[in-house]
This record gives C-alpha cells, structure tokens and sequence, in this order.
C-alpha cells in the first residue's frame, strides 16, 4: 500500500483508479465560509448540474463539489445558519451528460485521465452495458464526482439535508424565487464541446438500467418535480421555500 501511495499520476489511474478517485476531492477552501455568509446561502453543487452557472450568478466563486457533509464539517457556521439549496437533475440526463462531457476530455488533468482510464473509446451502449456487467468496473466509476449519486451529495440516508431541491429544467425560476436572482442572471458556463449522446441513442432497457443504478435519485427526482409549488417569487434570506423530497 504504501508503494502504491507513492505512484505518480502517469500511472495511477491505470494501477490504483479507486485511490486517484479519492485523491480528487476538492482541496480545503478558507475562505469558503465567507462567501456563503456573505450570499446568505449555501449552494450544495452536485456534479453536472449547471453548478458552475449557478456559482457564477450567486456567488462569482468557485464552492466547488462537496457533499452536505463535507460542507458542514467546513463551514459550520453557514451551514448552521443558511437556507441550503441544491439542482436536481434527471438522473438519466445527467448520466449522459457526465459521459458526454468526460469523453470529451472534461475539464481538467484529473477528468482526462480517469475519462482515458474508464471510458476510452468506447460508445455509450458498451459503457452502460459494462456499468452493468462488471461491479468493480461499475463501482469504481459511480465513486468519481461526475457519475456520483446525487442523493450522496443532498441526503444523509432517506433525509434530504438542504431546505430546497430545485429541479433542472426549471432552474433559472426556481433561483430567482428562492434566492432572488434577476431573471437572464444565469449563462452557460462549463459547457461540453463535441457531439452530444441522446436519449434516442439508448435503448429503453439501458434507460431503466442507469435509472435502476441511481435508483435513490430517480425517486428524489420524481418527488421534486411533482412537489415544485409555482408560489410568487421571494428572496430566500427573508422566508426560504421547501422543498423536500
């Protein structure tokens, strides 16, 4: 183990990919706190999510990905006091999405490597079909941030952690009724470059097979999407909106 620990990231992925993986999680950030006391908000920024365009118009800072837990551990104070609020995606579109975006060469030394590692070339009906065959194959991937749970990064067990879930596609009302954001605030960042894997390029049955790998997610979706209440507008620092899931 401890000559594994001492490999470089030339070979790494290829020798130890589960410990690359945990090796790259988001580094300590000082000054993290601040800028969500400063907002009055906590954003829990799951992975392919819009997050990025979503940290743009709130905060003009990277928060990056952390789980509620990783952010209550560093910054107790704003979790402590702060409406938290998280994007809910599809977790088929979100899926796609990540695999699109990785294969790609996603955005930086880390995505690349693990997108040459586990993805390669190989088109999405032979990575789904392998997610589903091969369980340390489809381990390892669903450990890295892209293709993580949604539900890990929101929910400590069944309990959702954050006050509200709002779902993707309705993203800029939502933002602008929980946290007051001006309408045309939010602009594409982050975007995937390259040719885009539809929904029509899956059957039906590897459709259900990613829903039935992040079957928590694809529960918490529903809920949210059937629970979104069209209630006026607010700003989320004088009555937040719950919506829980």
């Amino acid at each position: 183990m401890r000559q594994v620990r001492q490999i470089g990231t030339s070979v790494g992925w290829w020798l130890a990919p589960d410990l690359m993986i945990a090796r790259s999680g988001p580094r300590t950030d000082p000054g993290l706190e601040q800028v969500y006391l400063r907002r009055g908000l906590v954003l829990v920024h799951i992975p392919k999510n819009a997050g990025t365009s979503v940290e743009d118009a709130l905060f003009g800072y990277r928060v990056r990905h952390r789980t509620w837990h990783e952010i209550s551990i560093a910054c107790p104070q704003a979790w402590q006091k702060l409406p938290k609020i998280a994007i809910l995606r599809d977790p088929v579109d979100r899926f796609l999405s990540a695999f699109d975006y990785l294969k790609a060469g996603g955005r930086n030394e880390t995505d690349r490597r693990f997108a040459a590692r586990m993805i390669g070339v190989q088109p999405i009906d032979a990575f789904v079909g392998r997610m589903g065959a091969d369980d340390a194959y489809r381990h390892t991937v669903m450990r890295f941030f892209h293709f993580r749970r949604q539900s890990d990064y929101i929910c400590d067990r069944d309990k959702v952690m954050v006050d509200t879930l709002i779902p993707f596609q309705r993203m800029a009302e939502g933002l602008t009724r929980v946290a007051g954001l001006e309408p045309g605030a939010l602009v594409h960042a982050n975007r995937t470059t390259g040719p885009r894997t539809r929904r029509s390029d899956l059957t039906q049955a590897q459709q259900d097979q990613i829903r039935g790998l992040y079957a928590a997610d694809t529960v918490l979706f529903d809920q949210v999407c059937k629970s979104w209440d069209p209630a006026p507008a607010r700003k989320v620092a004088q009555t937040p909106h719950v919506v829980r899931g």
